[in-house]
């Protein structure tokens, strides 16, 4: 009966999905490679968690759109809302979201600003700018260390190295991103569904689609391979030195 209402609510926070199967506005197709997507549901997720309230976990989801595992939250006051799962979070489980804190341990699950984090913990789900909603770190298996606070910021130490400054009164979750469920695409009619078009060779189309075409019978790729655009793109340098300049820098400005 439970599972019945679940569901119920459930439709409340789906929303459907279009696709353009890469054409632009006059129907021209721009991105090769595209098709339209089988229809899609896009699940609605909280990034906020301001409520002030325990909540209980009462079912756990897969989400097409996430690589990680999400989770239907129950609170106290009656509300229901839909969030990304950390890990050795189980049905049942009870976690607090809100923006202050009373007589609380924090523990795995839990989302309140970074004020209240102890340092050297490992977060997930972090707002880049207060009551914006979390943007960094929401990928399955990622999360961030805390290694320093101000009485105005937080910095945090992303797993490429840079380190990013961060409003402390913005609302990160304690632990790491659960791992999703691994699903196997197995056939391509499911390649196909999710949005991809077969691949073609460059040497088997017509000269006015592909650099690589034309002539008769079978044909070798030239000596300086280039793509459809026809701009070379083997034996050349594929990093951009701005951005490895950028790199070297101690902290990366996301905001």
């Amino acid at each position: 009966m439970l599972s019945f209402l679940y569901n119920k609510v459930l439709h409340a926070f789906y929303k459907g999905k279009t696709s353009k199967g890469g054409r632009n506005f006059l129907g021209r197709v721009c991105i090769v490679g595209r098709s339209l997507l089988k229809k899609k549901r896009y699940l609605k997720l909280d990034f906020y968690r301001r409520i002030n309230s325990f909540g209980n976990i009462c079912k756990l989801m897969y989400d097409l759109n996430r690589t990680s595992k999400v989770g239907l939250l129950l609170y106290k006051n009656g509300l229901m809302s839909c969030i990304i799962l950390t890990e050795n979070l189980k049905f049942g489980g009870i976690v607090y979201s809100g923006d202050k804190i009373k007589n609380l341990t924090i523990k795995g699950g839990d989302a309140l600003p970074l004020k209240y984090m102890n340092l050297f913990s490992l977060v997930n789900n972090i707002e880049l700018r207060p009551y914006h909603g979390a943007q960094l770190v929401r990928a399955s298996g990622g999360s961030c260390v805390f290694i320093g606070k101000t009485q105005t910021q937080g910095v945090l130490k992303l797993k490429s190295g840079w380190q990013v400054k961060v409003p402390i009164e913005s609302i990160s979750t304690l632990g790491t991103v659960s791992i999703g469920f691994k699903k196997p695409i197995g056939k391509a009619g499911k390649c196909r569904n999710m949005g991809f078009r077969p691949k073609v060779r460059g040497v088997a189309k017509n000269p006015c689609d592909h650099a690589h075409g034309g002539g008769n019978g079978k044909r070798s790729k030239p000596k300086v391979p280039v793509n459809a655009s026809v701009t070379m793109f083997k034996w050349r340098p594929t990093t951009n030195k701005k951005k490895e300049r950028l790199k070297r820098s101690l902290f990366k400005k996301l905001v």
